[in-house]
């Protein structure tokens, strides 16, 4: 009996010494297991079941086979091409996120696109078989890209890969950067139960994901989805994935209109040197005005149709000249 009292007295004690943390903890950190789930986002794409499906490792991605977009069955925008390459065609795969897409006000239909556009550019101008695949996901960041790389577009075995990113790197995260993402897994039967439980205990979120991704999760310490550090580092993943696998990468300068309402580049980290298309020069040929080929505030950084015809003749020009280069090889394996 001496004991069970013991026991008991002992249990007591430990659950009143983890009702005040708890309280000292939501007093300290008000909402802390509300807001410090990952997985958490300022766009609102992950939790539109329509269009988007949850994704472990690219947090969301295109929900198949949605004619709205025109989504394939594969999960990306356009028409549907076969995994491997057919013999002699040139293959080009383009990352990137909502302005690669296709997003707008009014959204782009998928011929208006510079993927698209490109395609046929590229097909009259070399006389051969070009395929241009346009894997743009709206909200996705150098990071998304990088991964979308890696594990899918990879195994499409491109000849070349666009990747046009910078928009939504700069965007404050909610607890935690992209590279720190976790979605909650947890094991079956009643472990799994008794987390799924714990999570609502904003003690046992601090426990588990530390002071630092406390303060990050109540919003006192603003940190990018991905910074420019970060940034050259997801480029330059991609550039030694293509040296690895055989395609050559192309990185595109992301643009939108300033509060003036002029063009200017989006500076997240892209140089000089890594930024292989002359996009301004190609935006003045067109002799429109910065609002004619970006839609104006509140959008302000998605390319309009003739915003995206400018994109797909400079990325046309430049894989013209990678062609027509034997030394790189493009479009032989």
């Amino acid at each position: 009996m001496r004991v069970w009292r013991k026991l008991l007295f002992a249990l007591t004690a430990v659950l009143a010494v983890a009702l005040v943390a708890e309280a000292v903890t939501r007093v300290a950190f008000p909402g802390l297991a509300r807001h410090a789930e990952t997985m958490q986002f300022t766009n609102p794409h992950r939790d539109q079941p329509e269009s988007f499906d949850r994704d472990p490792v690219l947090f969301w991605a295109l929900r198949p086979n949605n004619p709205m977009w025109s989504v394939n069955e594969a999960g990306y925008r356009g028409p549907l091409r076969p995994m491997a390459k057919p013999a002699g065609a040139l293959r080009i795969c383009c990352l990137g996120d909502s302005c690669t897409f296709g997003l707008g006000t009014p959204p782009l239909s998928y011929q208006q696109t510079y993927a698209a556009r490109s395609e046929t550019i590229l097909r009259e101008a070399l006389h051969r078989p070009v395929e241009v695949l346009n894997f743009g996901c709206p909200g996705y960041s150098s990071f998304q890209g990088r991964k979308l790389l890696e594990t899918i577009v990879v195994n499409y075995h491109p000849d070349i890969v666009t990747a046009y990113f910078g928009i939504n790197d700069g965007f404050p995260a909610i607890g935690f950067p992209d590279a720190e993402q976790r979605p909650w897994e947890t094991p079956p039967g009643w472990v799994g139960t008794l987390q799924r439980l714990m999570r609502h205990s904003d003690f046992y979120v601090l426990l588990t994901h530390g002071l630092t991704w406390a303060r990050r999760a109540n919003g006192k310490e603003e940190i990018p989805r991905v910074s420019p550090l970060e940034f050259r580092q997801n480029l330059q993943a991609m550039k030694r994935l293509g040296a690895e696998h055989g395609f050559q990468v192309i990185f595109v300068p992301a643009f939108y209109l300033n509060d003036q309402g002029a063009l200017e580049r989006e500076a997240a980290g892209l140089n000089e040197e890594q930024a292989q298309v002359d996009l301004a020069r190609y935006f003045a040929a067109t002799g429109k005005r910065p609002a004619e080929l970006f839609y104006p505030a509140p959008d302000r950084v998605h390319p309009t149709a003739p915003g995206h015809e400018a994109i797909a003749r400079a990325l046309a020009d430049e894989i013209v000249k990678m062609v027509g280069n034997n030394a790189s090889g493009v479009g032989v394996h």
